[in-house]
């Protein structure tokens, strides 16, 4: 008998979408606090004080807290079970980013670069709300796993390469994860921000940092 991938899911495209309703819906007036958090974050990232883009990639590691706790231990993991172990790959990866952080410096990002990476996640936040034709699927940097990895990612740019790789394991395994999971359930939308985030991982993980 042959099977192929989807038959390993006990999942519809459409119970899957839903989540992101219902991770939105239990979020509710909190929403404003992450999106604030997010719009925060960006002008942190351009401040030229050293603790001000710390704290940036801090915010980070909370999104990366909040994705894990909610959107995948809550709500993902009881259909998906392996997302209840990464669940807790996302917990460590929070604190690995506090770690790093405190470590080394982040470099100070550029404006330009800043406001592409800003449109691209503005895109990629609206392909799950397209793939379920409701604006209430909208996937949140710091608030779902896949924008909250492809944000990261580009964050990572600013570190030195050699710490680079340390904090790229779990980003690349969540995206190869998430991007075979949405093959398997045909969501070519969606499916492009786990794809992006493997071939920018990949290129930002041997890209040398911007000068100061």
């Amino acid at each position: 008998m042959d099977y192929a991938l989807r038959d390993l899911l006990m999942f519809t495209p459409e119970v899957y979408l839903r989540l992101f309703i219902r991770v939105n819906e239990t979020l509710g007036p909190w929403l404003a606090v992450v999106i604030a958090g997010l719009a925060v974050m960006g002008g942190l990232l351009v401040h030229p004080a050293t603790a001000a883009r710390r704290l940036a990639f801090m915010v980070m590691a909370a999104g990366w807290g909040l994705s894990a706790a909610l959107f995948m231990a809550r709500f993902y993991a009881p259909i998906n079970w392996p997302v209840g172990w990464l669940a807790w790959a996302f917990a460590g990866q929070a604190l690995l980013l506090v770690m790093t952080v405190l470590r080394t410096p982040p470099a100070r990002a550029g404006g330009l670069p800043l406001t592409v990476a800003l449109a691209v996640l503005s895109v990629m936040s609206l392909t799950t709300a397209l793939a379920a034709g409701e604006w209430a699927a909208l996937a949140l940097p710091g608030a779902t796993p896949d924008m909250t990895v492809l944000t990261t990612i580009l964050m990572l740019a600013l570190l030195p390469r050699g710490w680079r790789w340390g904090l790229l394991i779990v980003p690349l395994l969540w995206c190869l994860f998430s991007l075979l999971t949405h093959w398997a359930l045909g969501l070519w939308r969606p499916l492009g921000v786990p794809a992006a985030g493997l071939v920018l991982g990949l290129a930002i993980g041997c890209w040398p940092r911007r000068r100061e």
